[in-house]
């Protein structure tokens, strides 16, 4: 989904929904329901389209986050439950609070989390997220959660803590995080301590980051699952 169309709301449109005065790419694919949909807002596309467009390294990704977060707010159900569960045939994640001081798996890009990842008793995935999530970290937290295999496990590991593991210790972020985007790495001893013990200050102030509502974390990975072409 390269190929983008820009389109300004009107402020009656914006103050009705809520949203912040941006100009928001949709795909030329999807100018037709954005354009005749009959006065209302094709919200999951243009979450979707946002989180395709700020997945790059160069975007400005952050001045895309009101728009995401208010989209997502929309499209979420009225639940007030802290823990619920994301998933779909492929993966299975369970979304609400992880202890920053214990044992992590990070979703970050440059020096912000954007989500956390903490193991289950069975060894499946407990997930907070803090920002609005951008495809690559979409499909980080989709892929760490995968559904594992009856007998060859996730991607021949016991599970699927042990997966997250070996992928946060990939060369891959490295590269991910040269280059500007979303990448994964691992915090042995809780967000922001080093392997040898010592305080990285930046990361140890993220520990009073308030988590997203677990709802609206749910719609951000639906939505990226269902109308992603990867």
């Amino acid at each position: 989904m390269s190929n983008f169309a820009e389109i300004h709301l009107k402020p009656e449109v914006l103050a009705r929904y809520g949203l912040p005065d941006i100009a928001y790419p949709i795909a030329v694919a999807d100018l037709r329901s954005v354009l005749g949909n009959g006065g209302e807002l094709p919200l999951a596309v243009m979450l979707h389209c946002l989180q395709v467009r700020a997945r790059d390294g160069g975007a400005d990704w952050k001045h895309f986050e009101p728009a995401m977060g208010r989209l997502a707010e929309l499209l979420a159900p009225d639940d007030g439950r802290e823990v619920v569960s994301a998933a779909s045939d492929d993966w299975w994640v369970e979304v609400g609070p992880v202890d920053l001081d214990g044992k992590l798996v990070t979703v970050q890009r440059g020096d912000d989390l954007i989500a956390a990842v903490a193991p289950r008793d069975d060894g499946r995935l407990r997930i907070a997220v803090f920002r609005p999530l951008d495809a690559k970290s979409a499909r980080y937290l989709t892929g760490l959660g995968q559904v594992p295999h009856p007998e060859h496990g996730v991607s021949m590991r016991e599970n699927n803590w042990d997966y997250a593991l070996d992928c946060s210790s990939d060369n891959a972020s490295f590269y991910a995080a040269e280059r500007g985007e979303a990448y994964l790495s691992n915090w042995q001893k809780g967000l922001g301590i080093g392997r040898d013990g010592t305080e990285v200050p930046e990361w140890r102030e993220q520990l009073k980051l308030v988590a997203r509502p677990a709802g609206q974390v749910v719609v951000d990975l639906g939505v990226f699952c269902s109308m992603s072409e990867e």
